[in-house]
């Protein structure tokens, strides 16, 4: 069996100092690296509330863990607990990138939607259910990384939506919803 730690990473000319606030990263000359700890094993790297970057890591139980701030001895739960409250924050974030896309799509079709009211003529049930699971989008959660397509007949500015799942898999999560990308093919 192993213990489980959590710990901030160190200052790499002063090892004993662990960075656990940003005034620690404000130094000129500041760097960091994992801490010497015996038979250390980094299983997750996180950042924490305050945007500090810390990690879930195993040691031996043999091993002597130092009793200072930055570092500690974690339960299981603990461990799952900090995990869901990254996951948290995370997701957090990339709902506010689903947003930011949602918003420019919707934007771009509103066009349409005006016209409809100007003329009098009526939206097609596929283009309002399109809208409508656009709108819902945040709060459906995130299971892809593709936005509702547009239905036949409706034409989004092109390049809009390009950088979506990019961004949106750019925020790590370390449990993730979406499926994982398939593997390149190399010759």
């Amino acid at each position: 069996m192993a213990q489980l730690l959590k710990h901030y990473w160190v200052d790499r000319d002063n090892p004993s100092v662990y960075a656990t606030t940003a005034a620690h990263y404000a130094q000129p000359r500041f760097g960091t690296i994992a801490p010497q700890i015996a038979g250390l094993d980094i299983q997750v790297r996180l950042v924490d509330e305050n945007g500090i970057n810390y990690c879930l890591s195993q040691c031996p139980d043999d091993t002597v863990v130092p009793d200072v701030d930055g570092v500690s001895v974690v339960t299981q739960a603990e461990w799952d607990a900090e995990i869901a409250a990254f996951d948290v924050r995370q997701t957090t974030a990339r709902r506010a990138v689903q947003r930011k896309y949602r918003d420019a799509v919707l934007k771009d079709t509103d066009w349409i939607v005006v016209k409809a009211k100007e003329t009098g003529a009526n939206l097609s049930a596929d283009f309002k259910n399109w809208r409508t699971q656009l709108r819902d989008l945040p709060s459906v959660g995130i299971t892809t990384d593709a936005l509702p397509a547009a239905p036949s007949g409706v034409v989004v500015t092109e390049g809009i939506t390009d950088g979506y799942p990019a961004e949106l898999r750019g925020t790590y999560l370390v449990n993730d919803p979406l499926p994982p990308l398939p593997e390149p093919e190399f010759p």
